[in-house]
């Protein structure tokens, strides 16, 4: 139900294949998931990460039967599991984004505000339910303040109503809405996008943002300079400004 491939460039797509359950997660799904990804991770040919859905829809977040069925032990490992898979995807030290068609939802969102990027198409719907099956939204629903302000995370967060693809964009939710057809290659070429500058730079710069969510202003200002002195001594800004001076010369 969770299946994996490498495409052209070394973008690893991980795709959520139960169409017929509008891609609904169950807890073996969800750390399906995350193995997959942390193996994106640790693989030093994969450059960077592309996670979909199949068929119409990305997700509609965990499958209600997993909470029909629940008592506390049983909703803090599921929970503990789907935390467990968004740190992976935000501490990934490549890029990654996300591809939504049709509904994303509770689970799903918070997958997709883990990731880096959010690709979607028109009919992309955006929202954490929880609230109508008597469930407060955790874990990485809290970066939804991050994304859209206070006032918007708690309409989508107390209401439960979800938001639409142009709504998402307009909130900052989403970077890009393209069609249906699109949407997974618009995502594999941002990735890539990223995916072309030097890995060291990349990782550097997603722990620092990693930092800025986490720490005070002053301390993520004074954190973030052993980064870029460590930079120097690997050499990569050097190579890049000669290269980009030799270029300038010729031109």
């Amino acid at each position: 139900m969770i299946r994996a491939e490498t495409l052209e460039g070394g973008i690893r797509l991980v795709v959520i294949d139960r169409p017929e359950k509008r891609n609904a997660l169950t807890r073996d799904m969800a750390r399906t998931l995350r193995d997959r990804v942390a193996e994106a991770g640790g693989e030093r040919q994969v450059r960077g990460l592309v996670i979909t859905g199949e068929g119409a829809a990305f997700s509609t977040g965990v499958d209600v039967s997993e909470f029909a069925t629940g008592n506390p032990d049983s909703a803090r490992a599921l929970i503990e599991m789907l935390k467990d898979l968004c740190a992976q995807i935000r501490n990934l030290p490549k890029p990654v984004a996300v591809a939504v068609r049709g509904h994303c939802l509770g689970a799903a969102l918070e997958v997709a505000v883990a990731a880096d990027f959010r690709v979607c198409s028109p009919d992309a719907q955006f929202g954490m339910p929880e609230v109508a099956v008597g469930l407060p939204s955790v874990i990485d629903a809290a970066l939804l303040m991050q994304y859209i302000g206070l006032g918007r995370a708690k309409e989508m967060l107390l209401t439960g109503e979800p938001i639409s693809a142009e709504q998402a964009l307009a909130w900052g939710l989403v970077n890009r809405v393209v069609e249906p057809d699109s949407v997974v290659d618009a995502a594999v070429a941002l990735v890539a996008r990223v995916a072309g500058h030097h890995p060291s730079t990349v990782r550097a710069q997603k722990e620092l943002i990693e930092d800025w969510l986490n720490e005070p202003l002053e301390e993520s200002i004074e954190n973030s300079i052993p980064f870029l002195v460590e930079a120097f001594r690997e050499g990569v800004p050097q190579r890049a400004a000669r290269e980009m001076l030799e270029r300038r010369r010729k031109a």
